[in-house]
């Protein structure tokens, strides 16, 4: 069959338009895998509406396993990175709640011209203030680490620990390579716009390359799964783009020296989106910050090395930030190819 002169690309516009609508579609149907506690069942969400009317979803769990007459530890509060989805923590929330309360929480979804990055901070503060007692613990991932470290500086008598995962004080350009450039956009559009068979294969093949959020660990798959079914195929890229937007503007160092609360970086050195120099920078400057590496991971330490991880910031809430040591000398390996220091 030969086409008329000319119609050719009306027809591949008009098929690419077809393509991207049902994907859309695809997309917005796709169901996060729940989070659930120790003994299997879904931990029940919630929703909280802030006062402006924007309304997010969360869950409160914990204290599942109190222990006797122990007096109540602080609760820790945990915050998202960019794609802003709960569930990104479905591997952290049945660990810390076996001895506190969590309150784990979505970002915001809109952001009014006039919101700045202080609005997703102010968000923490007004949920935490309902959900939570006197000083809490936070835990923040990517760009829900400097959520966390602005909270810290904004409200230090509200903090009483703050944990810090592959985060950033500032968006900069010091160590831009061809991962951030031009790979991680390639891996993002694949993640997010072929069909899924085909967007496995190719996930697979960033995370021998460690591109993007992926990595070549152990639990390299675990990334993968939450890629595809969890974290950025479930959020238009125009809402986690509005949110790292904000953050652009943002600078943090001239302020973390005035942090006071026990901090631990955690940072996965195969981290090529958020290398690890911007760990060792926070380090630098927040006052007795600790630093842990999780070994053989990526940016999503978290997710791709849990037990790690997990084993990790539990035994620095245990030893910190619950006084069972002296925080200037941490007791005990903290594991097989980790580092921690101050």
């Amino acid at each position: 069959m030969i086409l008329p002169e000319g119609t050719l690309l009306p027809i591949l516009g008009f098929l690419s338009i077809v393509y991207g609508a049902l994907v859309l579609f695809r997309n917005r149907r796709l169901v996060r895998p729940p989070i659930v506690g120790t003994d299997g069942a879904t931990i029940g969400e919630r929703a909280f509406t802030f006062t402006d009317g924007e309304k997010v979803d969360y869950v409160v769990v914990g204290p599942t396993e109190p222990v006797g007459s122990t007096p109540d530890l602080p609760s820790i509060f945990l915050v998202p990175g960019a794609d802003g989805m709960k569930e990104t923590f479905r591997y952290q929330v049945p660990a810390l709640a076996r001895r506190r309360k969590v309150v784990c929480a979505s970002l915001r979804r809109r952001l009014s011209p006039e919101d700045t990055f202080d609005r997703l901070v102010d968000d923490v503060a007004e949920l935490a203030g309902e959900t939570t007692s006197g000083r809490f613990v936070l835990l923040g991932q990517s760009l829900g680490g400097a959520i966390a470290m602005r909270f810290a500086i904004r409200w230090p008598d509200r903090v009483a620990g703050l944990a810090l995962s592959n985060t950033l004080a500032h968006v900069g350009y010091d160590h831009v390579g061809l991962n951030r450039v031009l790979l991680a956009p390639i891996a993002m559009a694949t993640t997010r716009y072929l069909p899924t068979g085909f967007a496995r294969i190719l996930a697979r093949a960033w995370s021998h390359l460690e591109v993007w959020i992926y990595d070549a660990s152990p639990g390299s798959e675990r990334v993968v799964d939450y890629a595809l079914w969890t974290g950025p195929r479930t959020v238009p890229s125009s809402v986690s783009n509005a949110r790292v937007e904000r953050f652009k503007k943002t600078d943090l160092r001239p302020e973390l020296s005035s942090i006071s609360a026990p901090t631990l970086v955690l940072k996965g050195p195969r981290d090529h989106y958020v290398p690890p120099a911007a760990s060792h920078e926070i380090v630098s400057l927040v006052p007795g910050a600790m630093y842990a590496e999780v070994a053989g991971s990526g940016h999503c330490s978290h997710l791709s090395m849990s037990a790690s991880f997990n084993s990790l910031l539990l035994r620095w809430l245990a030893t910190v930030v619950d006084g069972a040591v002296d925080r200037s000398t941490p007791e005990g390996d903290p594991g097989s190819g980790t580092e921690v220091r101050e």
